[in-house]
């Protein structure tokens, strides 16, 4: 039987960035029985609350740019909405 390998591509824990992976299998946990492994049921995502128009919020801790700053109009590009002949007035 093939050994699981639970860090990144860095050998890095992906539940804790600033540890290497040691290969403790706590990222198969469930959230809801961490006695469990997860098989991927969904139960989690219907034990979070929604707001009053359905949507969960989740917490963003961190927003990785390797690329630099990227600036309004490369989201724009990105989503596919920039237009050139707003350069034109």
């Amino acid at each position: 039987m093939e050994k699981i390998k639970h860090g990144d591509e860095n050998g890095m824990c992906i539940l804790d960035e600033t540890l290497k992976c040691d290969d403790c299998g706590e990222c198969d946990r469930c959230d809801i029985d961490p006695n469990k492994i997860c098989d991927n049921c969904g139960a989690c995502l219907d034990a979070y609350n929604t707001n009053e128009k359905g949507f969960v919020e989740i917490p963003i801790d961190k927003i990785d740019v390797s690329g630099g700053d990227p600036t309004l109009e490369d989201f724009y590009e990105s989503l596919g909405l920039n237009d050139e002949d707003d350069d034109e007035e």
